[in-house]
């Protein structure tokens, strides 16, 4: 079966950001979740957290990689934006993990606690960068594109 296939929202690029960070909130809190859940050993409950978290997770990705992304490249290019594109080349393996983490669910607790654990230390990792780095980022050029100016490159 195909993976369903998501669409940038259609929304102004400060409300995006805004959103962006709350998601990333949910999908923290929806992680924490499904770690109180395998420590209980509810591993039902992992599964059906994890895929909860999935949409949410490729709307996110989708919206980040066709808005967020290209705004920078467009106004940095691929050699100023090198930091956020190593930053969003991120979300494949957290997505594989989540993915990993709900099929390890019904099967290894160890395997499940010891990718879930990496799951959260990359899922940490990477919204920590984006919200102190990339989105600001993007802002600034946003906001600087908005009012007829440039990109800071720094």
């Amino acid at each position: 079966m195909a993976e369903a296939r998501y669409a940038p929202r259609k929304m102004e690029f400060e409300a995006l950001v805004d959103v962006l960070v709350e998601e990333h909130e949910v999908m923290r809190e929806g992680l924490r979740r499904a770690e109180d859940s395998a420590d209980r050993r509810n591993y039902e409950a992992v599964v059906s957290i994890m895929r909860k978290l999935e949409p949410i997770f490729r709307q996110h990705i989708a919206d980040e990689e066709a808005q967020i992304l290209r705004l920078l490249i467009g106004e940095l290019g691929v050699k100023g934006a090198e930091e956020e594109i190593a930053v969003f080349q991120q979300h494949r393996p957290i997505h594989r993990l989540m993915q990993i983490v709900t099929e390890l669910a019904s099967k290894s607790a160890v395997e499940l606690e010891a990718d879930q654990a990496r799951l959260d230390e990359l899922f940490s990792e990477h919204t920590a960068a984006e919200e102190g780095s990339v989105f600001p980022r993007a802002m600034s050029c946003y906001r600087g594109k908005t009012k007829g100016g440039v990109c800071p490159s720094t």
